[in-house]
């Protein structure tokens, strides 16, 4: 068995100097999938940039209140946003603040993902098993904590290539410059997460080890 690493970066179209972090980072082959809110005003410019080798996936948007029916609707109706917007489907499914795994919602992006063909997003064992169960693809581990704002530094990032096993992991990121509109405290820290996956040290690292980059 390989051992294969995404690098997703979450938040494509969340603000302008998001995206040109993220976008920055996915033409140094640092990040090699994103995933998109497709609810803001700048995702249309940000998937349109985005290069032809970064795979992108639906950052999924879900309200606190959204269940049964209305949340299936909801999660329906992003899927096909993405689709208008970018052209195609999306390489895969997670949620923003990781709602889609919280109770009631996993199940309903299952469905979706199931009938679509979409890997989904797991950050623990008990998620990875709970969406194998339910027949959706999803990696063999994950590593990321956006609460440590920041999670990664460049030495954090360089002591977590090498905790990467066999199979397929997932290394969130949050990499981005400081938010020129969107509301949000995680500004600085998304500076830092990008300084941490543009140090030279990294490419030659990830040969050493073996790893092979990749997006789903």
């Amino acid at each position: 068995m390989t051992r294969r690493l995404v690098v997703n970066a979450d938040d494509l179209g969340y603000d302008p100097e998001i995206d040109r972090g993220i976008l920055e980072a996915a033409r140094a082959g640092a990040v090699t999938s994103a995933t998109a809110m497709v609810d803001t005003p700048f995702v249309a410019r940000a998937l349109a940039e985005a290069p032809a080798s970064l795979g992108v996936g639906l950052h999924l948007v879900l309200a606190p209140g959204l269940e049964g029916d209305a949340l299936a609707r909801e999660v329906a109706r992003q899927l096909a946003r993405f689709e208008a917007l970018r052209g195609r489907p999306p390489t895969h499914l997670d949620g923003h603040k990781h709602a889609h795994l919280r109770p009631g919602a996993l199940e309903a992006v299952a469905a979706a993902a199931k009938a679509n063909g979409l890997p989904v997003r797991s950050t623990d064992a008990a998620s990875r098993a709970r969406l194998r169960d339910l027949g959706v693809r999803t990696a063999d581990a994950f590593l990321g904590d956006a609460a440590l704002r920041p999670c990664w530094t460049a030495d954090r990032l360089l002591a977590a290539l090498a905790r990467v096993g066999e199979g397929t992991t997932e290394l969130m990121a949050h990499p981005g410059y400081r938010p020129a509109v969107a509301r949000t405290s995680f500004g600085a820290e998304r500076e830092e997460e990008l300084r941490a996956l543009l140090d030279p040290r990294l490419p030659s690292e990830i040969a050493r080890l073996g790893l092979g980059l990749a997006h789903w």
